[in-house]
């Protein structure tokens, strides 16, 4: 489950465009059909992710069915083909894209630490990785919204709400505007979110701005 080699050019540019188009088209996906078509984007991000990194073929089959399954978990639940089980699957579903989505930031920031040279593609892995966490932190929200519905201060962050609202909160805390319109108020929806404050905060001070900086560096040489 290596990385790919960083002579690799362009390896995070599908990745960073699939990305960017998540999240800029997460607020139009209203209704029934517009809540497939979200569910259908991220198991395209997910199968991008997958294929940006060179792993046995065993391991590329588990990762792309267990993606699928999740998909298809996801679509049940949005047609109303489950009713009991609808609470444990919708957890169940946050879990497993939280899980995906936290081993592609370890994989990427992996790959770019040991990167001897600083590329263009070394920066859009890193804004990759920051966009990731965004994603990362709404399904946690997700979660924690299923388990507590009086965990934020609006009742629209629930098992079965639409994802663009727990995205649009998740990337306003990571970029620490706090706009207030939604707020944590369980404990542990307050932790999550000065948690991810903290990282939106150290992240791209840290470490985007070391890459940009050595590859700025590099380009004078």
């Amino acid at each position: 489950m290596s990385p790919m080699p960083p002579a690799v050019s362009g390896k995070y540019k599908q990745l960073l465009v699939v990305l960017v188009l998540n999240f800029s088209l997460s607020p139009f996906f209203d209704g029934m059909f517009g809540e497939l078509l979200s569910s259908a984007l991220l198991l395209y991000t997910l199968i991008v992710i997958v294929r940006t990194f060179s792993m046995r073929q065993q391991l590329l089959q588990l990762y792309l069915g267990i993606a699928i399954s999740a998909f298809g978990l996801q679509t049940g639940l949005r047609l109303g083909w489950f009713s009991a089980e609808v609470l444990f699957l919708a957890v169940l579903i946050q879990v497993v894209y939280g899980i995906y989505l936290g081993v592609a930031v370890y994989l990427i920031l992996r790959d770019i630490l040991l990167c001897q040279q600083v590329t263009v593609d070394t920066i859009r892995g890193s804004i990759c990785v920051y966009l990731l966490i965004g994603f990362i932190w709404a399904f946690l929200y997700g979660i924690v919204a299923s388990l507590d519905a009086q965990a934020f201060s609006t009742s629209i962050l629930n098992a079965t709400s639409s994802y663009g609202e727990i995205i649009y909160f998740s990337f306003v805390t990571l970029t620490t505007l706090g706009y207030g319109d939604i707020l944590p108020v369980s404990p542990i929806a307050r932790m999550l979110a000065n948690l991810e404050a903290i990282v939106g905060q150290l992240y791209p001070s840290i470490l985007i701005a070391i890459l940009v900086s050595n590859y700025t560096a590099e380009k004078l040489k």
